[in-house]
């Protein structure tokens, strides 16, 4: 080992000798490549963070977590097997985002970059709005994290972790000025998931800023109902308008339930839980269930024909005994996961008029919530009516238990809801696989920080550590407490 680093040194230290001793030689254009761009291309940035989103919307664990899924033969998943979740990834995304914003701020660059695309305001707006999602989706899974200080490279090398609440206030005041810099005109070029229609940014961001306000229902209710109310009048409309990511065909940008179900893993480990599955059979039967959506969000089990769910936190060999999810969806290439939905919002709203932030009707906002979801999943006028007749609402735990019905596969922010409304009081009780694995004690409350952040930022971790609690899946956030 001591002898290949020597040989290393010796190599670097020729290297830099060698490029010393040609300092004043002129090479002209010898190693330019021009097949290369010189400097970073917005649109290619924003097509790559976009991308990122799909990683956001597919992953699998916070389904586990709120229990619409169980795993098959594998089943460590769902007993929280994984403590530690690296956010190097993210925090790469928002490099990117930060490299967009600069190029379009920087006197040197925007003229440039904005003549070939869209205004430079629209690039920032656009980039913000991102920012503020990525950033509001890794706060709801850690808590504390670098932000005031992040993306600061070799100028700030250990950043501190700001608190929840230093956070949310940050992005809201991000989220405001990027919502007041949309122009009219066209979107940046890149942007795969509106087609550039500012309009849609600007919709998105307002619909982002209404979820994020509620959020704040037992954390700052005073501040979420103030951003709560600025939203509303401006968020989505209909099922038309739902927000998703948009999949093709293509094997580079499918949607990924597909490919874990056929071509190249062909694994069939993700079931329907049997928590779930019971649920909407309710007061019907494994062959009829009471809730109509079970029958276009589930498949029956092959061995039955009927709907079956899989134990949840146990080991499921025998998968053809259970139902999975709709063929729809894991045998669709193109199937949308969807960001933000008009019931999801619906149910917000009716949350919102029953905590008394805004003069809304609940009891008509919760029948309409689940008349959007119904349509959503393609369920009839005369099943959805007849559905809503028989599940009246009652309060807010009516809300809290359709809304988890209507999140359906829509990991993270299901979880984070359920984490919310359930410190609330009115949210679908969930009860932990008996045989946890050793890091969690019941649901996780928090994902940990990567194995590697006490040694990379060991006084700024240990502090966020302090003030947070132990690093632990079971430790609950400020805004969930």
């Amino acid at each position: 080992m001591k002898t290949r680093i020597k040989k290393s040194i010796v190599m670097l230290s020729a290297a830099v000798m060698s490029l010393t001793a040609c300092e004043t030689a002129e090479f002209g254009s010898l190693n330019e490549n021009p097949n290369e761009p010189t400097s970073a291309s917005p649109s290619i940035l924003l097509s790559n963070v976009e991308g990122a989103v799909s990683n956001y919307l597919g992953t699998t664990t916070p389904n586990l977590y709120v229990q619409y899924l169980s795993n098959g033969q594998y089943d460590e998943e769902s007993r929280y097997q994984t403590l530690n979740w690296s956010y190097e990834y993210w925090y790469t995304t928002l490099t990117d985002l930060k490299r967009i914003i600069a190029l379009n701020t920087n006197e040197e660059t925007k003229d440039e970059v904005s003549a070939s695309d869209a205004s430079n305001a629209n690039q920032i707006a656009v980039a913000t709005i991102l920012r503020v999602y990525i950033f509001q989706g890794m706060t709801n899974r850690w808590g504390r994290l670098p932000y005031t200080q992040a993306l600061g490279g070799l100028d700030n090398q250990f950043p501190a972790y700001d608190s929840q609440e230093e956070i949310y206030n940050g992005l809201f005041s991000e989220l405001d000025s990027a919502l007041g810099m949309i122009e009219s005109g066209i979107g940046p070029n890149g942007d795969y998931l509106f087609g550039g229609d500012m309009a849609r940014w600007e919709q998105f961001g307002q619909t982002l800023k209404m979820v994020m306000a509620l959020r704040l229902s037992e954390a700052d209710p005073t501040l979420g109902k103030t951003k709560f109310n600025e939203a509303l009048g401006n968020v989505i409309t209909s099922n038309s308008e739902n927000f998703f990511y948009p999949y093709l065909e293509d094997e580079n940008n499918d949607n990924p339930w597909e490919d874990r179900f056929y071509a190249p893993s062909f694994r069939r480990d993700y079931l329907v839980s049997d928590v779930f599955v019971n649920a909407l059979i309710g007061s019907g039967s494994s062959a009829t269930p009471e809730d109509p959506r079970l029958a276009e969000m589930a498949e029956p089990a092959l061995n039955s024909g009927t709907f079956v769910g899989a134990p949840y936190g146990q080991s499921n060999s025998d998968t053809d005994s259970y139902s999975f999810i709709t063929q729809n969806v894991i045998n669709n290439t193109k199937a949308p996961l969807y960001m933000f939905t008009y019931a999801e919002i619906l149910f917000a709203r009716a949350e919102a008029a029953a905590l008394g932030w805004t003069s809304e009707d609940a009891s008509s906002l919760y029948e309409d919530a689940i008349t959007a979801s119904m349509d959503q999943w393609g369920v009839s006028d005369s099943d959805a009516t007849a559905y809503i007749a028989a599940n009246p609402y009652v309060g807010l735990e009516s809300i809290g238990y359709e809304k988890w019905v209507a999140l359906y596969l829509q990991g993270y922010d299901s979880w984070a809801e359920w984490r919310r409304m359930l410190a609330a009081g009115y949210e679908k009780e969930l009860t932990a696989p008996q045989d946890l694995l050793s890091n969690a004690t019941d649901i996780p409350d928090r994902d940990g920080y990567p194995a590697t952040a006490g040694a990379v930022n060991e006084q700024n971790y240990n502090d966020a550590l302090e003030a947070q609690g132990p690093d632990l899946l079971n430790t609950k956030l400020w805004i969930f407490k």
